[in-house]
């Protein structure tokens, strides 16, 4: 029997892979990109020198010698001077509100006094004529029969006498002579379905499922020993093989 000593294969599969020589070290840090990561000083941390461009942009922005911050509150005490000052001419001019139109009529009120000519007035015949309501066919004069409008019949439409084609076409559509209506819902019994009696199959398959009858242990995807063992029909085995135009020949790589 051989020995680990024995094989020289090992101790050459156990030495660790050489690197190559253009191999290089991965980055010791996300923000070193091609040189050593700076240290830190002698109280521990890292000392930065950053030029003067960069000094200076890192400033943040001053604001304007005239601007003035936000009042801290909507209410400011008001100066004596803001007091006792006078305003202009032009200055009670702009204050005084904006009037309306001289063409400009309020909203009247919904209820007014009526004079006392109004109540003494008498209508005209005119006005008498307008204040009566228009009949409904004169209001809705588009020959609508849903607004109450009747087509009128002449009298000569009333009497005359159709013709044969005319009563032909005025007859409905008669069914199919094998038409027939669909069946009520409830029905009849016949009496003979009341007296027939069933026959031994139809007892069988109307009887419920046994209790006895189920098996818990009942495995849907066992094959049955008869069925390993059958052989199967020249047109089964005809049936089974692919269609001639969907096979396709492997190719053979070449040695």
């Amino acid at each position: 029997m051989a020995t680990h000593t024995e094989l020289p294969r090992l101790p050459v599969l156990a030495q660790p892979k050489r690197l190559p020589p253009a191999y290089r070290d991965d980055r010791r840090s996300v923000y070193w990109v091609e040189r050593e990561p700076l240290r830190g000083g002698p109280d521990g941390h890292t000392v930065f020198i950053a030029t003067p461009r960069v000094v200076q942009l890192a400033r943040h922005k001053t604001c304007v010698g005239a601007w003035q911050p936000h009042r801290p509150s909507p209410i400011w005490p008001v100066s004596d001077g803001a007091m006792t000052a006078s305003s202009t001419a032009r200055l009670a001019q702009l204050s005084e509100h904006r009037m309306p139109h001289r063409s400009y009529t309020f909203d009247c009120d919904p209820q007014w006094e009526i004079s006392d000519a109004s109540k003494k007035a008498s209508a005209s015949a005119r006005i008498d004529a307008l204040a009566v309501p228009k009949k409904r066919e004169e209001v809705h004069p588009s020959l609508d029969p849903y607004w109450g409008y009747r087509y009128p019949v002449s009298e000569a439409a009333m009497r005359t006498n159709p013709t044969e084609r005319l009563d032909a076409l005025a007859m409905h559509k008669t069914y199919h002579k094998d038409f027939q209506d669909a069946r009520q819902v409830q029905w009849d019994v016949s009496q003979q379905a009341l007296e027939a009696l069933a026959s031994l199959r139809l007892q069988q398959l109307a009887r419920p499922r046994s209790r006895t009858m189920i098996k818990d242990d009942y495995d849907p995807y066992k094959i049955a020993p008869s069925a390993k063992k059958t052989r199967a029909t020249p047109r089964v085995e005809e049936l089974a093989l692919p269609i001639p135009r969907k096979v396709r020949q492997k190719k053979m790589a070449a040695a």
